[in-house]
């Protein structure tokens, strides 16, 4: 099953917090991925949002 999303969050090497990304119409993560590295780098993780999520994104812990 392919995802397809419009909104996406993701982080980078050495970030600690995520950042969203947001496209006109759904896209898959390889596209996601693909605009990224063209514009800022290759992400680090990468999550897919829908409607239907909770408002807040994930929090990672630092070890």
């Amino acid at each position: 099953m392919i995802v397809r999303r419009r909104t996406w969050l993701y982080r980078l090497a050495g970030q600690r917090f995520v950042q969203s990304i947001s496209f006109k119409c759904p896209v898959t993560a390889s596209q996601v991925r693909e605009a990224l590295r063209r514009s800022v780098g290759a992400p680090e993780e990468l999550w897919g949002r829908s409607s239907t999520d909770l408002a807040t994104p994930p929090r990672f812990r630092t070890i």
